[in-house]
């Protein structure tokens, strides 16, 4: 099964069957978590929802369903019920695991389904992070802009508006893009648009990688930062699939991310005797740049 493919499932519905899961001690007799999620009085032809939600769980190996028992796995059982975000934290390790990502660029053991598992999604992300961070786009504009993205062997990683339809959501569930505040109508229908803005991803990231009141070099904590997060421009996903990498400047969706932080739970530096220096893209600062050589952590998960 593929994410963000026809028959997989959304965010939310997995996030459900996850709490009911872990008010139930972390597992529960598949066909009475059924009844209980889609009772057949309110939702009889829903059973494609609970099967979808059971099949993305398998696929990113957060839950088995053996013998008539449906498990969290034991990472999964860790989550709280009442905290979404760290549940997000785990979907978006399970999508970049690289268990998961097995053959992400049409390489190695063709038995291999091309879009099995999170790497349509996987594929997706690295792209759509390549984008300037403040342009909203839409289907219609993802398909243009795909031309010639990928090798000829992957094709498109968002083909059709099913795809699209999903990634909206599941992009946004990972940290790794927002939703545009205006929608754009076309002809009788609205069309849902993102922009690549990575920011949640990358704060869980550095407040879950380095303590409070840590300084870091700050050429260093980018590298750990794409280490971390490897569809991010210049990751290692990135780089498999032949994506354009920032030559110098950290790029527009990273470089956003730290702005955005900045005085908020990081603190950007810049020292006069730095060894080394970065270039946030910064399209306030008059040339376009900003220099960093430090990044101090401010902030925690906690707060």
């Amino acid at each position: 099964m593929a994410v963000i493919n026809e028959g997989a499932s959304f965010p939310s519905y997995v996030w459900a069957m996850v709490r009911f899961l872990l008010s139930a001690g972390g597992q529960h007799p598949t066909d009475s978590t059924r009844k209980l999620l889609c009772p057949a009085t309110l939702m009889p032809d829903d059973k494609a929802t609970f099967s979808d939600a059971v099949g993305t769980l398998k696929d990113l190996a957060l839950a088995t369903d053996d013998d008539g028992e449906l498990s969290l796995s034991p990472a999964a059982r860790k989550l709280s019920p009442d905290n979404v975000a760290t549940f997000s934290d785990l979907l978006r390790r399970a999508v970049l695991d690289q268990a998961q990502n097995t053959g992400l660029d049409g390489s190695g053991d063709q038995t291999v389904t091309k879009d099995a598992g999170a790497k349509d999604l996987v594929r997706a992300l690295a792209w759509f992070l390549t984008l300037d961070a403040f342009t909203p786009l839409g289907l219609d504009e993802v398909t243009q802009l795909q031309e010639s993205a990928f090798p000829a062997q992957l094709g498109k990683a968002i083909v059709n508006g099913v795809r699209w339809g999903r990634f909206v959501y599941w992009a946004p569930a990972l940290g790794f893009a927002a939703q545009s505040l205006l929608d754009k109508d076309q002809g009788q229908r609205q069309v849902r648009r993102l922009v690549p803005d990575c920011t949640v991803a990358v704060r869980r990231t550095v407040l879950a990688v380095w303590p409070k009141g840590k300084r870091i070099d700050a050429a260093d904590a980018i590298d750990r930062i794409i280490e971390e997060l490897p569809v991010l421009p210049g990751g290692r996903y990135s780089r498999m699939l032949g994506l354009p990498a920032p030559a110098t400047d950290v790029s527009s969706s990273l470089s956003t991310a730290l702005l955005r932080g900045d005085h908020e739970w990081i603190s950007l530096e810049q020292r006069s005797d730095a060894a080394r220096d970065v270039f946030l893209t910064d399209p306030d600062a008059a040339s376009g740049r900003r220099r960093v050589s430090e990044i101090i952590i401010t902030g925690s998960l906690d707060d």
